[in-house]
């Protein structure tokens, strides 16, 4: 992949008809990490005005749409097949995913032994379905506005990753045929974007589990990655541009201004967000090294490492860190502190299994150079 090339003074960065950015991207690091933060917050109780954890998994889509093609263009670069890319992607978000189901038996045991109910009483279907991140056949006979209703799921949150599993097949299934054909992965991307669209504007309200469902979210993430690191034309990345602004303008076409932050579900609000957010990542591209260089940068390419363990973590932790934190004010930690406590501590754990469960899985990047794909850590 090309290295940035110095752009001139007379042509904005972002129009250069010579630029194409690495795929290293800081700023991804730091979006994810405050979006895993915006879930642990809702969760929390913090009182936004609409419905800001369905919001940021959204965010999540449109990232994991930009890292997973930056990790198949890798693989595609590097002669590594569909089997190599679905291995790494199995290795890097299963294991701490199972970790997690382990942790939440824990909890769930410990709750138990308090006389507060057995939540690890159900069918052995369920049990196979929450190990294997296929909850969404639930949804498929019993769909719901939010797929996060699923009666399955062992942890609400947790809802997000099955998308995210169909996402990696589709891409992987995309790869193979990029390679037999010699083509390029983005027709594949676009292609599938086409039923989606359809069928999201037969069924902009319900969840069935289906990929389609999010695909667009997850693609205007993967045309990102096209746009910045792939795209050598300025025809080539108008029409991306154009394709992304479309999905904006038509979602307030059909939803209308007013109603775009409603509380109930609709897919045009959420076409929306991520068209909005596609757009935030590709003009602010020319300021990711200025941001790396800062101080909120680094701390929040921080939270962005722990971003996945803090999402598989939190939801069941609830109780536990709201206990911590009010003995803390009990021995006379100031009120205003409770909720920052809170925080800290589900970050706290959130580290901790990082460390443990989720560190010794990172995949070692394909080429010796760094910016070959973006930092490892899992979309989720």
């Amino acid at each position: 992949m090309a290295t940035a090339l110095p752009v001139t003074s007379r042509v904005p960065a972002v129009l250069s008809s010579e630029k194409v950015w690495d795929s290293r991207y800081s700023m991804v690091d730091a979006w994810r990490g405050l979006a895993a933060l915006g879930v642990a917050f809702y969760h929390l109780g913090f009182p936004f005005e609409f419905n800001m954890g369905h919001a940021c998994v959204l965010l999540f889509f449109v990232i994991s749409g930009y890292c997973i093609s930056a990790s198949t263009d890798s693989c595609k670069r590097n002669n590594v097949g569909p089997k190599g890319y679905m291995w790494r992607r199995i290795r890097r978000i299963y294991p701490p995913y199972f970790f997690a189901i382990c942790f939440f038996v824990v909890t769930r045991l410990m709750k138990l032994q308090l006389g507060n109910g057995n939540q690890l009483s159900q069918p052995l279907v369920v049990w196979i379905q929450n190990l294997t991140l296929t909850q969404w056949f639930t949804l498929v006979r019993h769909p719901g506005m939010y797929a996060y209703f699923n009666h399955s799921l062992f942890v609400a949150a947790f809802w997000s990753l099955n998308y995210e599993e169909q996402f990696y097949i589709a891409m992987g299934v995309i790869l193979f045929v990029a390679i037999l054909f010699r083509k390029s992965m983005l027709a594949g991307v676009v292609g599938l974007m086409v039923p989606a669209f359809i069928w999201n504007v037969f069924h902009p309200s319900i969840s069935y589990g289906f990929f389609l469902e999010y695909w667009i979210a997850f693609a205007l993430g993967a045309l990102v990655f096209f746009r910045l690191c792939k795209a050598t034309t300025f025809a080539g990345r108008l029409t991306i541009d154009l394709t992304v602004c479309f999905f904006l303008i038509f979602s307030v076409f059909r939803s209308g201004p007013t109603h775009l932050f409603s509380a109930a579900r609709t897919v045009y609000n959420e076409w929306f967000l991520t068209s909005a957010f596609a757009l935030v990542l590709i003009f602010a591209r020319p300021l990711d090294r200025w941001f790396k260089s800062s101080w909120i940068g680094w701390a929040l390419g921080d939270l962005g490492l722990i971003s996945y363990s803090l999402y598989l973590t939190h939801q069941f932790n609830l109780h536990l860190v709201s206990m911590v934190a009010a003995r803390f004010i009990h021995l006379g930690v100031p009120q205003t502190l409770n909720f920052p406590m809170q925080i800290i501590f589900i970050c706290g754990i959130a580290t901790v299994f990082w460390y443990f469960c989720e560190r010794p899985f990172l995949n070692k990047p394909l080429s010796s150079r760094s910016a070959d794909a973006p930092r490892e850590i899992a979309p989720s």
